[in-house]
């Protein structure tokens, strides 16, 4: 600016710039693994400092391998409520906001695995289980926790239920306890699944942890491993998902400490 003008009026980079340009299809974005953290106020400015001296953003960048913890969602983050079908049924169980907010700010990423078959079932439609889904990423927002990705499997191998989707009746290889959606979230986010989790509350969740090479929690909430699917034997059993987490943050904190 020459020097004697008159200082232009503050602008607002979100409300003057970015949201006017919206509906005109000229702002684009995407969704983000890596470390991003908003420094507009001074404990946040401390806060990043702090991750970057510790060698946390570093570490929160896809071109280095990453470490997950892979949740599953009806029973271990939200009420168990059968085949969920609306957003009106979601409802989040006590202290799992916290938990995955305890991850967001760790060295792992939250990646939600999730069987869907309300979809092939014809339950409920693609557009419902987004429904479903905002709904559930907006409780976790209300309390500053987020998922990194969602991956999930439509399909179900049984057929003969009324209004049924006959093009998602077969066996896929990404329904749990089958391993296709750890992987694939693998390939695309750079994980590294032997220092990762899954967690979940039914033996399918932990068949999917183990044949990926990931270590394993059975939560004893939802259905507490009674659905009989598998016989297997998970690395931890846990009272609920707070549980599980603290106890695999702490023993990855006594892992830093050592090195």
């Amino acid at each position: 600016m020459p020097a004697g003008e008159k200082a232009a009026r503050k602008v607002d980079l979100d409300k003057d710039i970015i949201r006017p340009l919206i509906s005109s299809g000229k702002v684009c974005a995407y969704r983000s693994t890596e470390y991003v953290k908003d420094m507009g106020t001074p404990e946040r400015y401390e806060e990043t400092a702090e991750a970057v001296r510790s060698g946390l953003v570093e570490r929160k960048n896809l071109s280095g391998k990453q470490k997950c913890i892979f949740l599953d969602r009806d029973g271990t983050i939200n009420v168990e409520k059968g085949f969920l079908n609306n957003a009106a049924g979601m409802e989040l169980l006590p202290g799992a906001a916290e938990s995955i907010k305890r991850i967001n700010q760790s060295e792992y990423l939250a990646v939600l695995i999730t069987n869907q078959p309300v979809i092939a079932r014809g339950d409920c439609s693609f557009e419902g289980l987004d429904e479903i889904q905002r709904k559930f990423e907006t409780l976790l927002g209300r309390e500053g926790a987020y998922i990194d990705s969602i991956y999930y499997c439509p399909h179900h191998p049984d057929s003969g239920f009324e209004g049924e989707v006959k093009e998602l009746k077969f066996r896929c290889r990404c329904r749990k306890g089958k391993s296709g959606m750890i992987n694939d979230a693998a390939r695309d986010l750079n994980i590294d699944l032997s220092a990762s989790w899954m967690i979940g509350d039914k033996t399918s969740d932990i068949k999917c942890g183990q044949g990926a090479g990931t270590r394993t929690v059975l939560l004893e909430t939802g259905s507490a491993g009674s659905d009989g699917r598998f016989c297997i034997t998970a690395d931890l059993v846990c009272r609920d998902l707070p549980d599980a987490v603290s106890r695999i943050l702490s023993d990855t904190g006594n892992e830093n400490r050592k090195n």
